[in-house]
């Protein structure tokens, strides 16, 4: 019997309609493509790219420019406003009227405030459903990736990084929807609070609440992702000497085809492989487009904030100038935690595909 053929029918009796859903469900189609974890397992056997470096660059960018467009009218409506701000501060100095232009300044900062804050809960938005969404498809993949670690001699490494990871996964979700991401937001309201006056009262409070936030997500990530490796390395090693003694077992005290089994055994448990770790590369396809279209999208929105602050700091007031800039560096923030979150996630998967037949049986 071939590999192809052993492989076909192991990829037959799994139930992958859920991963396949969240395939559809992540927009992955848009920039990796039509594929499945069948074609990547066959890309693989035949020693095939798994897809297209110039057409997933031509979709990030054609994606990339797409957000632009769309930003662009926020970053139009702001210019407008903070024109109308300066034409006030000079027809107070014109005319004398200043409590007439203070009063129409503060009006055109509430306007900028309330655009500025809408942009930034529809990326928080986004954010927030990406995550939920990573988080979801890690927990899809885990019950499928798993049996079939363990099926390849894997018994310490899927007995214990699959409620290590399980855990890991459900403490970094809550610890980031409850406390990271909700400070990231009331960063982004001090920030905007404070554009209503020309003195900084929150702001420095603001920067320390988002540094907070920052620094917090970075120590999640590294905590548990070393946790992670440092558990699949140690339970590698013990796989690793429990395969080689049933190997040797199955060659030596077997009678007549002690040694035919094993060798049949060592091509079940390469399929295997082949297979875990196409479903792996699966997963990380899923969550690269889970990544990639939002922080695409993040990056769009900042790059319009930054550019805007620029362009408005000589024509308005210097106070909005700096609140748009730093609403660009918060939603820079989003983009910093989405990116620290999919590689948390994408180190987990590639720590289980890591962990194979070929190492624990040679």
């Amino acid at each position: 019997m071939s590999i192809e053929s052993i492989v076909n029918e192991q990829l037959a009796a799994m139930d992958m309609r859920k991963i396949e859903e969240l395939f559809n469900l992540s927009g992955s189609r848009s920039v990796f493509g039509d594929t499945s974890p069948g074609e990547i397992i066959r890309s693989i056997l035949k020693g095939d790219p798994i897809f297209s470096l110039h057409d997933i660059v031509a979709a990030i960018s054609n994606q990339f420019m797409k957000e632009i467009h769309i930003s662009i009218m926020l970053g139009v409506q702001l210019v407008i406003i903070c024109i109308i701000i300066g034409l006030l501060k000079n027809f107070s100095t014109s005319f004398s009227e200043e409590t007439v232009s203070k009063l129409g300044v503060i009006v055109c900062s509430c306007c900028v405030m309330v655009l500025c804050l809408k942009s930034f809960m529809d990326i928080y938005q986004v954010c927030s459903e990406s995550v939920n969404t990573m988080t979801v498809t890690m927990q899809a993949l885990l019950p499928i990736l798993v049996p079939l670690l363990i099926s390849m001699g894997g018994f310490s490494s899927g007995g214990i990084l699959n409620p290590f990871i399980v855990g890991a996964i459900t403490i970094f979700n809550s610890f980031l929807q409850k406390f990271i991401m909700p400070a990231v937001y009331l960063s982004c309201i001090f920030i905007l609070v404070n554009s209503l006056t020309e003195r900084d009262y929150v702001k420095k409070l603001a920067l320390l609440i988002r540094g907070i936030a920052v620094y917090g997500i970075g120590l999640a990530v590294t905590l548990f992702s070393g946790l992670t490796l440092v558990q699949g390395l140690v339970t590698k090693t013990a796989d690793g000497m429990l395969a080689k003694t049933a190997k040797y077992s199955v060659d030596n005290f077997v009678p007549i085809v002690g040694g035919f089994a094993a060798d049949s055994l060592d091509l079940i448990i390469s399929c295997t492989t082949i297979i875990k770790n196409g479903i792996g590369i699966f997963g990380l396809i899923i969550l690269l487009t889970l990544l990639i279209i939002p922080l695409v999208k993040i990056l769009a929105v900042a790059l319009i904030f930054k550019i805007t602050a620029v362009v408005i700091e000589p024509i308005g007031n210097k106070t909005v100038s700096d609140c748009v800039n730093e609403v660009g560096n918060t939603v820079i923030t989003l983009a910093i935690i989405l990116f620290l979150c999919a590689l948390m996630f994408m180190i987990f998967l590639s720590i289980i595909i890591g962990i194979g037949g070929g190492s624990l049986w040679k």
